[in-house]
């Protein structure tokens, strides 16, 4: 039993991180859609229009929506979410 165990850990300690070393949904959004004219400068510079999370919601929705991507919530979400982890960091 402990050796059956073990091996479903080893398993999905492999596959775990290959998913981890993949890049997310928001990040290949992001980097399709938005890196050609965002380039890292404006998400950390000092006059930031996004303030908090809904605001950075809000600010990912309003571009998307300027570029006429279409995207649903939860494209909005994800790339919200990865510029988050990545620059902002709001609860």
């Amino acid at each position: 039993m402990a050796r059956a165990w073990g091996k479903s850990l080893l398993v999905f300690a492999f596959y775990g991180g290959l998913a981890a070393a993949q890049p997310g949904r928001g990040e290949l959004l992001y980097s399709t859609y938005c890196s050609g004219c965002h380039t890292e400068q404006v998400h950390w510079r000092d006059r930031k229009v996004a303030t908090d999370w809904p605001g950075l919601v809000a600010e990912v929705g309003r571009w998307q929506a300027n570029a006429g991507l279409d995207w649903n919530r939860d494209d909005v979400e994800a790339v919200a979410h990865y510029l988050n982890d990545l620059y902002y960091h709001y609860k």
